[in-house]
């Protein structure tokens, strides 16, 4: 009977360090094909930003090109005054919701983010604009690249009668909250794969696929 046991317990850790060493084999090899353009002639500053896990796009709040006040309304935040930028990331739902700080990280929230396909949220802030660091990088993108960004970012939020779903009461502070969003997040559609689609949208240089932040702030390290 312990022979047996011990023998299923062997197969399960085969297969289970098999299919990491597939995964990472996998986000390993996509990360290394970079993609877009290094070109600095853009009109529109924007910024992607890294908290070493997490990746996050930073518009400017408005342009002659798009107002983000007009689709993420200003009366969602009656508490903030800064609002020349706009930060925005998706990611798993309940990851988001439940894990204010890493403190208070669940080992059953971060297993179901990771394993099993789950709703998401995005998160948005108002704020000044940021200030350029190894974290948070700076990218210029041509005004139709910039349009086809906002267009994909647009799509991913949930979308009822012409108006996105606030998530009321669960923001980290007076200048962020959460909405409703499109899409499952699972081991090969993260937070993070999430950001390299938009700036692959606006023809940004960076991986092909990225599942993790290196695989998108090293391709942005030429454009500072």
């Amino acid at each position: 009977m312990f022979r047996s046991f011990f023998k299923y317990i062997a197969r399960f850790l085969e297969c289970f360090f098999g299919f990491l060493f597939t995964y990472l084999i996998i986000v390993l090899f996509f990360q290394s094909i970079k993609i877009g353009s290094l070109d600095q002639n853009g009109e529109i500053t924007l910024y992607v930003r890294s908290n070493g896990v997490h990746t996050d796009v930073c518009f400017p709040s408005q342009t002659e090109l798009f107002n983000w006040n007009e689709f993420v309304p200003l009366e969602d935040y009656p508490k903030n005054d800064a609002f020349d930028f706009i930060t925005i990331g998706w990611g798993d739902k309940g990851f988001f919701l439940d894990t204010p700080t890493w403190a208070e990280l669940k080992t059953s929230t971060a297993l179901n983010a990771v394993f099993l396909p789950s709703s998401t949220a995005m998160h948005v802030a108002y704020s000044k604009e940021p200030a350029i660091s190894e974290n948070c990088i700076p990218v210029k993108v041509s005004s139709v690249n910039y349009m086809k960004m906002i267009e994909f970012v647009q799509s991913t939020f949930e979308n009822h009668h012409a108006k996105i779903q606030l998530i009321k009461g669960k923001g980290y502070s007076i200048n962020d909250n959460f909405y409703e969003a499109n899409g499952s997040y699972h081991l090969f559609r993260t937070c993070n794969s999430w950001t390299n689609d938009v700036l692959r949208k606006g023809n940004v240089h960076t991986s092909l696929y990225a599942f993790f932040p290196d695989g998108i702030m090293e391709g942005l390290d030429g454009e500072k």
